[in-house]
């Protein structure tokens, strides 16, 4: 496993995956200075007893004078009211990355606001989990997962080397996407499954069925006990990919549907176990990793 290369590094958001970071960095063997912000002291003291952190403000300023390296951990909403007040930092910019759910919106901001757009590196890591805050964080949450990284032509090729390296040094391996393909990938993979867990959850509530319901209708649920406003932020900002993703999960479930009504069983059968065994495999290929 590589060094990490920065010294000092700004958490701002130490939630779920603020004070994740936080705790795999110590458990990689970091031995610098992690910062971390919140708008809130108590999120920053559970942050700190956790050891996600060694120090916490809730001013930006403060928190970042000495950083190398600043990862925006807050909602893509936060995201983007936080990089116009990292512009006005009165030294010079650190290297900055950000953990947003999308982006497309974000790089565009980051490189329209920012005094060095070149030393911004937008990355996506594909980590989460459905609770939140410091106090769920652990460690291992970024173990063997990939993280997509989003470079422009605007991006400096040292800053984006060292922010995969950071990544790495975390456990995480790297995919490199354009913005544009990060969103449209996110909203097939993550994006409209959770709003199909969420409808599937309300329509069992509205019509009937929780009574009956047991493991595997909670497995398929899990993720919408997702937090509202995060999840709301990532269907505003991205809903051209999630109204694409929904267009092709609706023809696909009319072909589904045309199984069932024409009685198909061999078609339907033989599409379970292709798609039973493609999953096996690829489950197996994610936990040898």
């Amino acid at each position: 496993m590589s060094d990490c290369p920065f010294s000092h590094i700004t958490i701002v958001g130490t939630g779920l995956i603020g004070g994740s970071i936080g705790l795999a960095l110590r458990e990689a063997g970091y031995t610098g200075r992690i910062i971390g912000v919140a708008r809130k002291q108590t999120t920053l003291d559970v942050a700190i007893q956790r050891g996600c952190i060694d120090e916490g403000y809730q001013d930006l300023t403060t928190a970042c004078q000495r950083a190398d390296l600043v990862i925006l951990c807050t909602p893509v909403s936060g995201i983007l009211a936080i990089l116009p007040e990292l512009a006005k930092l009165p030294d010079e910019q650190p290297i900055i990355t950000d953990a947003g759910s999308t982006k497309a919106t974000i790089v565009q901001a980051a490189e329209g606001v920012l005094r060095s757009p070149e030393l911004f590196v937008g990355s996506h890591p594909m980590a989460g989990a459905e609770k939140t805050g410091p106090g769920v964080s652990r460690g291992n949450l970024f173990q063997g997962m990939p993280c997509i990284i989003t470079p422009t032509q605007t991006t400096d090729p040292e800053a984006q080397a060292r922010v995969e390296q950071f990544w790495q040094f975390i456990g995480m391996h790297i995919v490199h996407l354009t913005a544009e393909e990060a969103d449209h990938s996110a909203a097939r993979i993550s994006h409209v499954p959770h709003a199909v867990a969420v409808l599937l959850f309300e329509m069992a509530e509205r019509l009937g069925g929780l009574d009956v319901s047991s493991t595997g209708f909670a497995d398929v649920t899990r993720i919408a006990s997702g937090d509202a406003d995060l999840w709301a932020d990532i269907f505003m900002e991205n809903k051209e990919s999630i109204v694409d993703v929904i267009d092709e999960l609706d023809q696909t479930i009319a072909q589904f549907r045309g199984l069932v009504v024409k009685g198909k069983r061999d078609e339907l059968r033989a599409l379970l176990d292709q798609v039973k065994n493609h999953r096996d495999t690829w489950i197996k290929r994610r936990t040898q990793s």
